[in-house]
């Protein structure tokens, strides 16, 4: 008898063993099944979308643990968006914040982008109630209806040729044409106005960045508004002076 309750004790307690060594196995295997969150670098470029009537243009300027760039939307009979972003990406989706202009009007909301090899795809899920960040990024679906497929940046800007009548613009991210600018200067000579081809100029809803676009160049350059009010790149500054003036390292060179 006492054999028999010696015997059915050393069972039990081999049993206790293997449902505990068994536990701590499950236990391990669950926490392996939860996926870490990996940052993937995105190569410095452009990716863009365009059917011919509706066009998103993404452009990476800075590529690291954060990943900033321009980005704009030109759908076909709606306003277009056209702004900047900044966010990471984390296991291969690119959440960001967009900062852009609309109807005169500056706006942020969330934007993603699933990025496979050298396409993007852009994300949709559940927005809060202002509709400007994602409920949940962990949960999102990706739309393959307009997939960004990367491409060369100059390949795009130089299909604009201003003796076209175009130039790219950088702010706009777009071939515009030279006749829907709003703002001209004429070319000046020691302050007086001469003959020439003028300077066109266009400027960001609210005002803080210009972008000027010189005779017979197909690109244009961005300016920043200082805190002078004056518009400056390294070379060039716009003055607001009876119209506006443009100086070249001092010299008036154009004004209207």
């Amino acid at each position: 008898m006492k054999k028999l309750i010696i015997l059915s004790c050393v069972v039990f307690a081999m049993l206790s063993c293997r449902n505990k060594d068994a536990k701590k196995a499950d236990a391990h295997e669950v926490k392996s099944e939860v996926p870490q969150q990996t940052s993937t670098a995105l190569d410095l470029g452009c990716y863009v979308f365009n059917d011919g009537k509706n066009k998103v243009s993404l452009e990476i300027t800075e590529s690291g643990a954060e990943v900033k760039g321009n980005l704009s939307y030109a759908f076909a009979e709606k306003d277009k968006n056209t702004g900047t972003f900044i966010g990471q990406v984390k296991d291969g989706v690119l959440v960001a914040n967009y900062t852009f202009q609309s109807e005169g009007l500056e706006s942020v909301r969330q934007v993603a982008f699933q990025v496979q090899k050298d396409t993007l795809m852009e994300c949709y899920g559940d927005m809060n109630a202002d509709g400007t960040t994602f409920k949940d990024v962990n949960n999102l679906t990706f739309s393959s209806d307009m997939p960004l497929v990367k491409t060369d940046c100059d390949e795009q800007k130089n299909a604009c040729l201003y003796k076209d009548g175009k130039v790219y613009s950088t702010l706009e991210q777009n071939c515009l044409t030279l006749a829907s600018f709003k703002t001209k200067l004429n070319p000046l000579k020691d302050g007086a106005r001469v003959e020439g081809n003028p300077t066109y100029i266009i400027f960001i809803a609210d005002n803080s960045k210009a972008e000027i676009f010189l005779p017979d160049s197909d690109k244009g350059i961005v300016l920043e508004k200082s805190s002078e009010g004056n518009w400056d790149s390294k070379q060039y500054k716009l003055f607001a002076w009876k119209g506006l003036v443009l100086q070249e390292k001092g010299i008036a060179i154009y004004g209207g």
